[in-house]
């Protein structure tokens, strides 16, 4: 994993659910709320037929703090949390005990999962911001595939790499390529969930086009079942109001709608994909 990676969500561990944190409400999370989006609840949902999670193992990918892990354990999953980040699993130990949930967790890099994990879970779950930072996607999906059981089920509600590519919708500025072209170097200072954290960082992204991700998936004997993109969402992102409307959604709207005596509003553009496959 690349080095600039790990220390960047080294750091993110470290300060995320702490002072003004727009994202991990850590003391909702143990008083029984659920941190997890609708766009995720919906992804298990479907991806259950309606049955949940309950008495299913699953495997939460790049798990981060955990908090949607914690959520399924409370729902009555067997759940393991798995995250390249020692300081994020500790601090996911941590929450599991306060909220009273057994998590186990795995140290590992989401590319190479410990072999001990093939065969093992019914759902495999990773949500938002996670193949950013995957260079080699076949890894990533092969790796999936191996710890599914078959007819386990990957569950992938990601940011939608027309949203990525823009970093600024006016003026109108493209940052990032929908596509896989390599590695792309970041810095910046700051968290999407505190923008005023104190943390200064470089990162290495990498772009990955829809239609990567859909192949890369079948090759590595995922049958897709379920594709949806959506014009909106419940969050934003970059951790600011970019795309905030009246209604308290997230949309993404480029420039000017159809045009008549006065320019339209534009329509939305996608910003998220849920993508459910499932092994054969």
């Amino acid at each position: 994993m690349d080095r600039p990676n790990l220390d960047h969500w080294e750091q993110l561990a470290a300060v995320h659910g702490f002072g003004p944190d727009h994202y991990y409400d850590l003391d909702a999370l143990v008083a029984g709320a659920t941190l997890m989006g609708a766009e995720e609840a919906q992804a298990l949902r479907l991806a259950t037929d309606g049955a949940g999670v309950a008495d299913l193992d699953v495997l939460h990918l790049q798990c981060h703090l955990g908090c949607d892990a914690i959520t399924m354990a409370r729902s009555g999953a067997r759940v393991t949390g798995v995250d390249f980040s020692p300081t994020a699993l500790r601090r996911l130990a941590e929450l599991a005990e306060r909220c009273a949930v057994s998590v186990r967790t795995v140290e590992a890099d989401s590319r190479d999962l410990p072999h001990d994990l093939d065969d093992s879970f019914d759902v495999v779950y990773a949500t938002i911001g996670v193949l950013c930072w995957i260079d080699d996607l076949d890894a990533w999906m092969n790796g999936v595939a191996r710890v599914l059981r078959p007819g386990g089920t990957l569950v992938l509600v990601e940011l939608h790499p027309l949203l990525t590519m823009i970093d600024s919708a006016d003026p109108l500025v493209v940052d990032f390529p929908y596509a896989f072209d390599g590695g792309r170097e970041f810095s910046g200072v700051g968290s999407y969930a505190n923008r005023d954290a104190d943390v200064a960082w470089t990162t290495v992204q990498y772009a990955h086009g829809l239609a990567e991700v859909l192949m890369s998936a079948r090759q590595a004997g995922l049958e897709l079942s379920h594709l949806e993109e959506h014009l909106e969402m419940g969050f934003d992102p970059r951790g600011t109001d970019f795309g905030r409307e009246a209604d308290g959604r997230y949309r993404l709207r480029l420039g000017a709608g159809p045009s008549g005596d006065d320019l339209a509003r534009p329509y939305p553009m996608p910003v998220l994909y849920t993508l459910i496959a499932r092994r054969a």
